[in-house]
């Protein structure tokens, strides 16, 4: 995400950096202590979300946020400021959000989960990047899909992925990626190719500790995945709020998962 911050006062500006770094580490947060600064910076790099203090000598934030609609239309506009009687002329601009100072994190949360052009929050590059609603893919580092050899061993990531970290032993593989086939020697074997194409393919990608195996059982390090599915059981809102319904849909065992989700509370409420 980039954000900028924009304020006559230079710590308060700096403040709500600070505060943004917590909340999206891997993010890019700029202060400005000059409106025509910001604007021009603004122009140039388009920034999801613009913090803009009202009350700033030279140009105001209504001005200046009036300039930033032109310049960057997708850009989500806060207002910050100190008196709540410039309420009425901020909400004129239809703006995301209004935060009353002093800045705090919970305030700067709350904006983030309502705005009017949703974006969702950085992603940390040093993890796999997982995605199950919809369709099940798999991106690499920097954000490129993965490709599988074999269909069956991306499918038995998707389900180590299903189980969150819970070890799958090769039986339970077999009954999961081959339904009712019987030649469970024959089957065992097959599963170990698929395994070990399902280990070069995430070697390739640089992935290869994501794989995780125990006595003949196989799992993911949840920690080195950032996945849609896992943030919505987290209850974080941009997963939450993408969750339409579908989930891993090449799939016909992932639809007891499915029926889980929908039955969460939080799936398809309104705030």
């Amino acid at each position: 995400m980039i954000t900028v911050s924009v304020d006559d006062q230079v710590s308060v500006a700096k403040e709500i950096v600070r505060i943004m770094n917590e909340i999206d580490e891997g993010g890019e947060h700029t202060p400005f202590s000059k409106p025509k600064e910001a604007l021009e910076f603004i122009k140039a790099n388009k920034p999801d979300v613009a913090y803009l203090d009202i009350e700033m000598p030279g140009m105001s934030g209504l001005e200046l946020a009036a300039l930033v609609k032109t310049a960057s239309p997708k850009t989500n506009i806060i207002f910050v400021t100190g008196h709540e009687k410039f309420a009425y002329q901020a909400f004129m601009q239809h703006p995301s959000g209004f935060i009353l100072k002093p800045v705090t994190k919970e305030a700067l949360e709350r904006e983030l989960e309502n705005l009017r052009n949703p974006v969702e929050r950085t992603t940390d590059t040093s993890k796999m990047r997982v995605q199950c609603f919809g369709n099940f893919e798999v991106f690499d580092k920097e954000g490129h899909p993965i490709k599988f050899k074999r269909a069956k061993s991306k499918e038995m990531l998707a389900y180590m992925v299903d189980r969150r970290g819970a070890l799958c032993s090769v039986g339970e593989l077999c009954g999961i990626i081959f339904e009712d086939r019987d030649d469970e020697k024959a089957l065992k074997k097959q599963i170990r190719v698929f395994l070990y194409s399902l280990r070069d393919d995430l070697k390739s990608a640089g992935l290869e500790n994501v794989l995780v195996k125990g006595w003949n059982a196989y799992g993911i390090d949840c920690s080195m995945v950032e996945c849609d599915f896992f943030k919505f059981l987290e209850g974080d809102s941009y997963a939450v709020n993408s969750f339409m319904g579908e989930y891993m849909i090449q799939y016909s065992w992932a639809e007891m998962t499915l029926g889980e989700l929908i039955l969460k509370p939080s799936a398809f409420e309104e705030d």
